[in-house]
């Protein structure tokens, strides 16, 4: 079940001296007047329903934000340059696990797709999702600029080819590993045979001296004047 977002903005109190707000793993979707939250640097909404970011541009000091986490959440698209644009001081962003892709990427400036870059290579930008490609749109862009004679671009197309192949995500990694282990024959291994010959004789061993152990103690014991009283 989904839940409206400004329903939880409304039972939040003292919103002007919130720096931090975490709003995840609520369902939440929609938009909400977040006019109140003049002290905000960071929003945490990690594990939410939210298909768009647009609804954070009323938020009243852009230059306040700094950090973004939409990891787990439903973004179908993002706007580095209106992002980077609307809040100039953003430091880190998360939208992983996304069905996300981009948007507008000519209208990013040469500061701000170096930036954009940078950041994913530090892990500052977070994007890398089995769902989504934005590695690719942005390798494709970077690709674009150097076919147009934009040269200072060609450190990114590399730094981008390399982030793809570096970057899969690892639940495919696993999964192909899984498989793989799965398609393979066992081989024999004597050291494994010898180890359950010698466990097996052991056990059969032991299981003698527990029968023996056993019809030896229910066996009627002789008469003995240490133990018992003569009649």
């Amino acid at each position: 079940m989904n839940y409206d977002l400004q329903t939880h903005i409304n039972q939040i109190t003292k919103k002007a001296k919130i720096k931090y707000l975490d709003i995840s793993n609520r369902d939440l979707n929609g938009n909400a007047d977040l006019s109140e939250f003049t002290s905000l640097t960071s929003l945490n909404s990690y594990n939410n329903k939210f298909e768009d970011l647009t609804w954070l541009e009323i938020l009243p000091s852009k230059d306040k934000l700094k950090k973004l986490n939409f990891f787990g959440n439903q973004l179908k698209e993002i706007d580095f340059a209106w992002l980077f644009s609307t809040f100039p001081n953003l430091e880190a962003i998360n939208v992983e696990n996304n069905p996300v892709k981009t948007k507008n990427l000519n209208n990013l400036t040469a500061e701000q797709f170096s930036r954009l870059v940078t950041g994913i290579k530090n892990k500052k930008f977070r994007v890398v999702s089995w769902q989504g490609n934005i590695l690719m749109d942005l390798l494709d862009y970077a690709q674009v600029l150097v076919a147009r004679g934009s040269n200072s671009h060609n450190a990114h197309v590399v730094q981008l080819q390399t982030l793809i192949q570096e970057k899969q995500p690892s639940e495919v990694k696993m999964e192909t590993k899984t498989k793989a282990n799965n398609n393979q024959i066992p081989t024999k291994n004597p050291n494994i045979n010898n180890y359950l010959l010698i466990s097996g004789l052991t056990l059969f061993g032991l299981a003698i001296l527990a029968i023996g152990y056993y019809l030896g103690k229910n066996k009627k014991p002789a008469k003995n004047n240490l133990y018992f009283d003569e009649k």
